[in-house]
Parts: C-alpha cells; sequence; structure tokens
C-alpha cells in the first residue's frame, strides 16, 4: 500500500475544496431566481414608466383638440355672422366669447379681424382675415392654438352706394 500512496499526487485540503465547490451546485437556484426576479422588477418598473408618459401625451393631446375645436368655432362664428360685418365701417375688431357670454363647455375664442379688401360690386364683397385663438384652461397651464383664414363676405341684400360717388 505504502507504493500505491507514492505514485498519487499529494493534493494539499484547499485544492480538494476548491475542486469540490465547483461541483456543488447547493445555492444555484437561490442566485438564478434573484436573478430572474431583478429582471422581472425591471421590466415592471418600465412598463409603469411608459405608461405614465403615454397618460401625459394622451392628456396634451386632449388639451390640444379642446384648444383646436374653440379656435375652429372661433372662425365658424365668424363666418356665420360675416353679413353683420359686411356693413361695418370699422377695418379691424376683435371678439371674445367669454365676454359675450358665449359657453363652450369651459373654453373660449378670441376672434381678431381686419378686411384685406373692399369691392362695392354689386354685390358688395369684403375679405377678411380672421385671426381665432382657442383658450382652452387647464390648471397648471392652458392649452393655446391660433387659426388663420381669409373669409370673403358678399352681401346680395340691396346695392350699395360708393362713398367715391355714384350708385353701384
Amino acid at each position: 500500500m505504502t507504493r500505491i500512496r507514492e505514485k498519487l499526487p499529494k493534493v494539499s485540503w484547499k485544492e480538494t475544496h476548491r475542486i469540490n465547490l465547483l461541483h456543488n451546485s447547493k445555492g444555484v437556484a437561490l442566485i438564478v431566481s434573484l436573478l430572474i426576479l431583478l429582471v422581472l422588477t425591471l421590466i415592471g418598473i418600465s412598463a409603469i414608466s411608459t405608461t405614465t408618459y403615454e397618460t401625459n401625451i394622451a392628456g396634451n393631446e386632449r388639451l390640444y383638440n379642446r384648444s383646436f375645436y374653440s379656435a375652429d368655432a372661433g372662425v365658424d362664428y365668424f363666418y356665420a355672422t360675416n353679413s353683420s360685418y359686411l356693413r361695418v365701417p370699422e377695418k379691424s375688431g376683435t371678439f371674445d366669447s367669454k365676454g359675450k357670454g358665449l359657453d363652450l363647455g369651459g373654453d373660449q375664442f378670441v376672434i381678431t379681424w381686419r378686411e384685406l379688401s373692399k369691392d362695392y360690386g354689386p354685390p358688395m364683397k369684403r375679405e377678411f382675415l380672421v385671426t381665432s385663438e382657442g383658450i382652452s384652461p387647464n390648471l397648471p397651464n392652458a392649452g393655446r392654438v391660433t387659426i388663420e383664414t381669409i373669409i370673403e363676405g358678399v352681401d346680395m341684400g340691396s346695392s350699395t352706394t360708393d362713398p367715391q360717388g355714384g350708385d353701384t
């Protein structure tokens, strides 16, 4: 027996223990499960962050749409009432829906108009540059959208008198 021992290489206790640790799989399942839990936690945090971001985008889009439709209502209002502007002597003006008591569900529009051209006709025609700003108040900020358009008003009623002389 002594001869067999002499042929085997001498291995220290530390080397034997290190080799056993590499072949020992105790605790590996815990480390793998903790890594998987970490990855799932990061995915969950990312999903919550994305959801919050998307909610903010949807809220801003809703505010923009309300402001846009308020501004569009201002253009429609001017267009619907433009026959009353045909005989107005002023060449420009402003109209505020909130100041006039028009209810738009908390929103408002402000129309600014100015005359671009006037043709005494017949029929009498006036072109207006209309700027309508839709305002949708929302704390802490307000959505604002501005629309510009050119509207031509045509008076199909009675003939008018040219201020420079003569009937038209």
